[in-house]
């Protein structure tokens, strides 16, 4: 067989600067580890750590690739792309121009997950629950819309970037109760991420729930996990010690009604949005009883540390599996050759998986 070339496509920069903008990128350990998974399956990989279009331009030219394992959320030497909702899209639209099979979703689905107003459009269109919600769009008309956003959200409610990931902007004070309270935290926003728009979305007081989706066609749906209530808001700070606190994470059974509920609107969200091989969502219940999406991830960390790892355990899979079951599910959309050994251990994990629920349900 044809060793495969794989372009592996990440952002790094030393630990002591994952912070901010660059929060989202990928560790050390990481990068290490996915590597050795691709070469356990003879694959050659091309590690790229990715700084710019012209960069990534250049490396497809140079080494030709069979296929983009792309964890990259943007460019480096422009640090908004990472967390503004453009790098992931704008990464998938150079490769679709140059005609190389990339994983995760495509240009219009990432665009979709990337930035949360049109994540809520297209899922209240397939009536999928969502919070009400209202986007500052423009920061010259912040203070007009105040009014507004209090007709249509009223208070409580939450306030955050619209776009990407790495929680920026996300702390105790995005709890919004009043009106003293949103117009400092709009400040706050403005002062941080600039003229980007701002999501104002009801406050939901309940637990938060993540769960991850992975395949095609007929995905499966991974254990459904649920935070601890102490969990309130989950800033950059919680997120980057919340894996310390793993012993009070609890798995929902699919037999439960939240659980059966979750599992139904994963489902639902992965084909309302035209996702492929992998996202993750975050829900939170609300005051009503019900359970909303508040956030879809096209690009969920992949770190050993991360929510889908913490789901993989929990379906007898372990990391190096699950990992070379994505790299499985992308070769197959595109028809690429796949080897031997990697097909026998995506049957094992898809087996798993697809026995998960069933198993907690019996």
């Amino acid at each position: 067989m044809t060793t495969l070339r794989i372009l592996f496509v990440y952002n790094w920069v030393p630990d002591e600067e994952r912070t901010e903008a660059f929060r989202e990128c990928a560790s050390t350990k990481t990068v290490q580890r996915l590597t050795t998974v691709f070469q356990s399956y003879q694959m050659e990989v091309i590690p790229l750590n990715l700084f710019s279009k012209e960069q990534l331009a250049e490396a497809i030219q140079v080494n030709n690739p069979d296929l983009a394992f792309v964890i990259a959320e943007g460019f480096l030497d422009e640090p908004e792309t990472l967390y503004d909702g453009s790098g992931a899209l704008s990464i998938r639209a150079v490769l679709e121009g140059l005609g190389v099979p990339y994983s995760h979703s495509d240009v219009q689905a990432m665009e979709a997950c990337r930035n949360k107003d049109i994540t809520y459009e297209k899922l209240g269109q397939k009536e999928i629950s969502i919070p009400r919600f209202f986007v500052f769009s423009d920061v010259q008309e912040d203070n007009d819309n105040i009014d507004r956003v209090e007709y249509v959200v009223g208070y409580p409610m939450f306030l955050k970037p619209c776009g990407g990931g790495c929680s920026i902007g996300i702390d105790e004070r995005s709890i919004v109760r009043n009106r003293s309270d949103l117009l400092l935290k709009l400040q706050q926003l403005r002062e941080k991420i600039g003229d980007q728009p701002i999501l104002a979305e009801t406050y939901l007081p309940g637990r938060e729930y993540t769960v991850g989706v992975i395949g095609n066609g007929v995905p499966n749906v991974l254990p459904v996990i649920a935070f601890p209530e102490a969990f309130n808001v989950r800033s950059q700070e919680v997120k980057m010690v919340e894996h310390q606190s793993r012993s009070e994470f609890e798995i929902i059974l699919a037999a439960s009604p939240v659980g059966a509920k979750i599992k139904d609107t994963a489902m639902q969200v992965f084909q309302a949005l035209g996702a492929r091989d992998l996202i993750r969502l975050d829900l939170r219940e609300g005051e009503d009883g019900r359970v909303y999406v508040i956030d879809v991830n096209g690009t969920p960390s992949l770190s050993l540390t991360g929510s889908l790892a913490f789901m993989a355990e929990n379906s007898q899979v372990d990391y190096s599996e699950f990992i070379a079951y994505f790299l499985y599910v992308t070769l197959t959309r595109y028809g690429l050759p796949i080897n031997e050994q990697l097909i026998e251990n995506a049957m094992r994990v898809n087996a798993y998986l697809q026995g998960i629920f069933e198993n907690q349900i019996a």
